[in-house]
Parts: structure tokens; C-alpha cells; sequence
């Protein structure tokens, strides 16, 4: 959110901007559900709330759940690092106005998606360390919506940059 914040106010426009297209629309509703489901899951969790769709669906060695809250840690990270080195092209969903330029230095010399397989890895953490119902669910919704929404992404970057996006897609990976 500080992201999204700090660079609106650098371009001055918001770089909130799903599409109105139907996928657009889904990615944007799974990505809230998600983040609000996971959310409530983490708080009840925390706070001791009892309920089926709440409790562990198995009994996880307290070392998967420790690396899983690791995961989630490290794709905490990644995250704000990742968006860090998009500055000012830093975008939510696929506005209508392209980006100044395309990012293809920093972490995204490694994945054209960092900021996404962050957001990933917390997502997949989260669910590993507490393995609730919800919490799965969650990051299944996350893991469509980062699909949707890295393919959206993809078509609109090859119409914005061409030639110089074929290049950067031919060389780097979409994830790792």
C-alpha cells in the first residue's frame, strides 16, 4: 500500500488501474479475496479464534511451519525490494496508461515477475505455516490471480515495448 501511495504521488495519477475487461475483473476479485481471507485467517489465528475452516488440516511438524513462515518472511522481502526497483513504473493490474519504461534491471535481471513471486511466496507460506483451510484456499485464489493477471501483463508490455520486450522475455525467465 506505501508502494502504491508513494508512487501515485510521484506521477501523479493513481497506479491503481485494473482493466474493465471480465479477467481483469476476476484477477482483481481474487486478489481481494485473498488478501481479506488471509488476513482474517492470520488475525484468528493469532487471537485464538476457534473454527473448522480455522484449524490446521493436519498436524504440521513445527518445522514446516517454521519455514514457512520463513517463506513468507523472504516473499515479504522480495516484495518491497522488488517493487522498490520499479520506481516510478511501478503499477496494481493493467492501467490504461502504459509505464515510462520497462524495468529489466535490479531483481527483474532475474524474473520478469519478482514483485509477484514474492507476493507468491507469502502467499504459500502463510498457508504452510498455518495449513487451515482458509488459508489454503487463499493462496490457491492467489496463485489464479497472479496467473491472470502476469499473462494481462505480459500482452500489454509486448504492445507497449515491442522488440525491446521480446528481447528481455527471451532472456529472462518469468519466474526464476
Amino acid at each position: 500500500m506505501l508502494a502504491t501511495r508513494r508512487t501515485s504521488s510521484a506521477i501523479g495519477r493513481k497506479v491503481y488501474g485494473f482493466g474493465g475487461s471480465g479477467r481483469q475483473r476476476l484477477a482483481q476479485g481474487l486478489f481481494r479475496f485473498s488478501v481479506i481471507g488471509a488476513l482474517f485467517g492470520s488475525a484468528s489465528h493469532a487471537i485464538g479464534l476457534a473454527g473448522v475452516a480455522l484449524h490446521p488440516l493436519a498436524d504440521a511438524p513445527f518445522q514446516l511451519r517454521l519455514a514457512g513462515l520463513g517463506m513468507a518472511l523472504l516473499g515479504s522481502l522480495l516484495t518491497v525490494f522488488a517493487q522498490s526497483d520499479m520506481g516510478r513504473c511501478w503499477r496494481v493490474g493493467v492501467p490504461e496508461a502504459v509505464p515510462d519504461a520497462l524495468v529489466t534491471t535490479g531483481l527483474f535481471g532475474v524474473s520478469r515477475n519478482p514483485v509477484f513471486l514474492g507476493m507468491l511466496m507469502l502467499a504459500v507460506g502463510l498457508a504452510l505455516a498455518l495449513s487451515s483451510a482458509v488459508m489454503i484456499v487463499c493462496a490457491a485464489a492467489f496463485c489464479l490471480a497472479c496467473e491472470i493477471q502476469v499473462r494481462d501483463e505480459e500482452r500489454l508490455l509486448e504492445n507497449a515495448f515491442g522488440a525491446e520486450y521480446a528481447a528481455y522475455r527471451q532472456s529472462v525467465r518469468r519466474w526464476i
